[in-house]
């Protein structure tokens, strides 16, 4: 597995990382396991505080604890909450350091939060004193300017964001921001939440200016896959490769949502949460690469299966309150046809919830622990939506 220079950290990191996302859904043995082979294949660079991804973590970074790159974040904007956070993470992970702590900032309002007095970057500058973080870091997916800003304070030695095929404003002002402050570069949605095929997106990216990419692994064979792929010398895409890429770009760029900070949400008469819908809802992600029937035999963790007729029947009933005014459509800056994206994630939700009211797995799996509080448990289900009086 290749290793790059994870900017002034000094951190050799491999290649090909690990995104908790779609881990977090299994059960404890078999995230476990994932976790153990990515080590046997080289990988060094896990995201943590996905679930129980950091308690899958624990056995495996306990071989040989300096050999691994562990990362976990919060979007706590206050020093008290950001220092109580580290001290869980740690605790959770069995580790006396963590060697990135990430804060959470979707938009400027959320920078400026943590860079308040009291903020949240106070408390990661005293963790590092005492030894408990190695390197501040700051990971968002929506204002990737907002990033920048926070990297050209020069106390921002990491930044976790956004990068594929189509995808590609990083290139804007972050990418050249790292380089100028020599910040390591983590890429989340390498492959465009599975909308581009990893034989395409993986090598691309290999070829852009990054130190190490994490997608979210659902399975060992997915694993497998991505290493395989990124195995190559030269990693130079081919003139049939590059072609392949501009083919993926064209086909994909009409489903990529860009996370534009709720510009769709703003004007939406329900307040839906468009973005979360149609892009980076992870159950809907998974319905969509598995279907229905593999949905259904998926080896999912018992929280989840005992949750899944809710997760779909709230978000089906968000999208059939959905007015069709259009004016998604219309605000959209990447001329998405929003519309039919939706209409498109309504029947998926459909027929999985036929399906799941057929089985028994809210009974079966009744009491179930969940990794999640219940608050944050039923905010993530809505997509950050409040109930409605």
């Amino acid at each position: 597995m290749e290793t790059r220079r994870l900017g002034r950290t000094e951190h050799q990191v491999s290649l090909l990382g690990i995104g908790g996302g779609y881990v977090m859904l299994l059960d404890l043995d078999a995230g476990t396991r994932i976790y153990q082979r990515a080590y046997e294949l080289g990988v060094n660079y896990f995201d943590g505080r996905y679930g129980y991804t950091s308690t899958m973590q624990r056995p495996v970074i306990a071989q040989n604890r300096s050999h691994f790159v562990v990362a976990t974040k919060t979007a706590s904007n206050t020093r008290e909450a950001a220092l109580r956070r580290i001290d869980e993470d740690c605790e959770e992970l069995g580790t006396d350091y963590l060697d990135i702590f990430y804060l959470r900032t979707y938009n400027r309002e959320m920078l400026e939060a943590h860079f308040a007095p009291g903020g949240s970057i106070e408390g990661l500058l005293e963790a590092r004193e005492q030894g408990k973080i190695r390197a501040l870091g700051l990971a968002g997916h929506s204002d990737l300017s907002a990033l920048a800003a926070g990297v050209e304070t020069g106390l921002i030695d990491v930044v976790e964001f956004p990068l594929n095929i189509v995808r590609r404003d990083a290139f804007d002002l972050l990418i050249p921001a790292c380089e100028d402050h020599d910040a390591g570069m983590v890429v989340m949605k390498p492959m465009n939440v599975g909308l581009v095929p990893p034989e395409a997106a993986l090598p691309w990216l290999a070829n852009q200016p990054i130190h190490v990419m994490a997608p979210g692994i659902s399975t060992p064979a997915q694993l497998e896959v991505d290493a395989a792929i990124l195995d190559r010398d030269p990693m130079e895409l081919s003139d049939d490769e590059e072609a392949e890429v501009a083919y993926w770009r064209r086909k994909a760029s009409s489903e990529t949502c860009h996370i534009c900070d709720q510009v769709c949400q703003a004007v939406c008469e329900q307040h839906l949460p468009i973005d979360y819908m149609i892009y980076h809802n992870i159950f809907q992600n998974e319905l969509r690469r598995l279907g229905v029937k593999g949905f259904l035999s998926y080896p999912f963790a018992p929280w989840v299966k005992e949750r899944a007729e809710v997760i779909f029947s709230t978000g089906l009933a968000q999208l059939q309150s959905c007015t069709g005014c259009g004016k998604c459509d219309e605000v959209c800056p990447h001329q998405l046809p929003v519309m039919d994206l939706l209409e498109r994630v309504r029947e998926d939700h459909a027929a999985i919830l036929k399906a799941l009211q057929q089985l028994d797995w809210t009974e079966e799996h009744a009491g179930a622990d969940s990794p999640l509080p219940a608050r944050v448990l039923e905010s993530w289900i809505r997509g950050g939506q409040k109930p409605r009086p």
